[in-house]
């Protein structure tokens, strides 16, 4: 099942419609309909990120260290694409 996200997340980045880092998703001001974390993410980012979804409007879900995230060193990432957003939550679920 955890490959099955791992997949939609390659599909997104392929795509572009990913934002990478909590920085970047914190200044993003286009529309975001899915904020995914990893469990090594820091408490001060992951307040940065509550505050975020709740400014956007978007959930926010916790995920499995994948490798791909590992070699960009990325902890958080924000979904820009409402199918591939709606198929990871499906899967979480």
């Amino acid at each position: 099942m955890n490959s099955k996200i791992e997949t939609y997340i390659g599909f997104a980045i392929r795509k572009g419609s990913v934002v990478f880092g909590v920085d970047n998703i914190k200044y993003y001001r286009k529309k975001m309909y899915l904020l995914v974390y990893t469990s090594t993410l820091s408490q001060n980012s992951l307040d940065v990120l509550k505050l975020t979804s709740e400014r956007v409007g978007c959930p926010l879900s916790q995920i499995d260290d994948y490798e791909m995230l590992q070699r960009k060193n990325c902890k958080a990432l924000a979904i820009c694409d409402k199918s591939l957003a709606n198929a990871i939550l499906e899967n979480l679920k």
